[in-house]
């Protein structure tokens, strides 16, 4: 007997908001053994050593680049993968969309996030959140404030 359809096909989550939102946080709570996470951090941590929200320029250009590659690669196997990304932009999204993600809006306001960030971390996050809300773009009848 032949394994439905949907066991022979990736699912992919996409967790997106800006940041300091709770996005990392959504996803560890939801993930299940076996699944793969996809997490900008996590990975620059990894590939540079520094603590997990000390970005460099070099480390995300290349964390940036290999996540398109980690899309391509989920969409032709089996399992789960959640991919955590801002996405402020609908062009940032499109791709997950592309891909038949579940899509996850985590959203918290500007200033939440900058009291978060000011706790927790280094001073260039105020830029970061600051930059996504004035790229933010809705779309899928999402308003702000709409937690999915």
């Amino acid at each position: 007997m032949a394994a439905p359809a949907d066991e022979l096909m990736a699912k992919i989550v996409c967790i997106w908001g800006p940041p300091c939102a709770g996005k990392s946080t959504a996803a560890r709570a939801d993930l299940v053994p076996g699944d793969v996470l996809v997490e900008r951090d996590t990975i620059h941590a990894a590939l540079t050593g520094f603590e997990n929200h000390n970005h460099t320029d070099a480390g995300m250009t290349v964390v940036n680049a290999a996540i398109p590659a980690m899309l391509e690669s989920a969409r032709a196997t089996t399992g789960r993968f959640v991919f955590v990304t801002g996405g402020s932009g609908i062009k940032q999204r499109q791709p997950f969309i592309d891909a038949g993600a579940e899509m996850r809006l985590v959203y918290a306001d500007r200033a939440t996030c900058h009291a978060r960030a000011s706790e927790q971390r280094p001073p260039a996050w105020a830029s970061y959140i600051d930059r996504w809300f004035a790229n933010y773009e809705t779309d899928q009848g999402l308003a702000p404030g709409t937690l999915v």
